[in-house]
């Protein structure tokens, strides 16, 4: 990267900030307040606020928010986290990744009332019972499509399912990618891992993500090099 990248974020009170990124670091310049730079190993570690912002926590107790309202917010975290993943890379190790536990959470209550309304049904209804009983087909199929955590390690990503895992090497993949998505309940960071075959799969609501993202990202970069 020869020459800095600037992206921006309008507030709605119409305040701006810029984040001037360069191969060395980044310059934070919000409007009336402290503009200061930082070079890439001062980051600790970048956090995800779900439904609004990633926060980059440094070693001198500074933060530097990133609204997902900002301009190619999802190129803006990739070139950060592509920065850390070559500087950390004498860092990785394997690391199991789990669902978030407020989403875990939801996911469980979710559950628990649809089978004791399933318990109850009977006595009120035979009719209320058996579309109850299909809704569980639907849900069935959503929790083993969706992995309750994924491991990575040195030679291969595994997605832990109910009654299966799925394990894809690195040489498989393509490359990863952020995307924030809209939906019902606001606004979601996912990461997008493209195979070599053209399939695509969608990963969202695990913890440490961006972690996640940069430790995949490791590997990735190990194995550019070798082929």
């Amino acid at each position: 990267m020869s020459e800095s990248i600037t992206f921006h974020c309008e507030s709605f009170n119409n305040h701006n900030t810029y984040y001037d990124i360069h191969e060395n670091g980044l310059m934070y310049r919000p409007d009336g307040d402290e503009t200061f730079s930082l070079v890439w190993k001062d980051i600790q570690y970048i956090e995800d606020i779900t439904g609004n912002r990633v926060v980059i926590f440094l070693f001198n107790t500074k933060e530097v928010p990133i609204n997902y309202s900002t301009t190619d917010f999802p190129v803006l975290l990739k070139t950060i986290c592509l920065k850390l993943s070559e500087i950390r890379k004498d860092s990785f190790r394997s690391q199991k990744f789990t669902l978030d536990l407020k989403y875990l959470f939801q996911l469980r209550i979710a559950v628990c009332l649809l089978v004791l309304s399933l318990i109850v049904s009977p006595l009120v209804s035979k009719v209320l019972f058996f579309t109850l009983l299909t809704l569980c087909i639907p849900l069935g199929i959503f929790f083993q499509r969706t992995p309750y955590s994924l491991t990575v390690d040195s030679h291969n990503l595994t997605f832990h399912h109910l009654f299966k895992e799925t394990v894809i090497n690195y040489n498989e993949m393509l490359n990863i990618d952020f995307e924030v998505r809209n939906n019902d309940y606001g606004r979601t960071l996912y990461i997008v891992l493209r195979l070599k075959n053209k399939k695509k799969i969608t990963i969202k609501k695990i913890e440490d993500i961006i972690l996640f993202f940069t430790m995949v990202q490791i590997k990735l970069n190990e194995n550019s090099k070798i082929h």
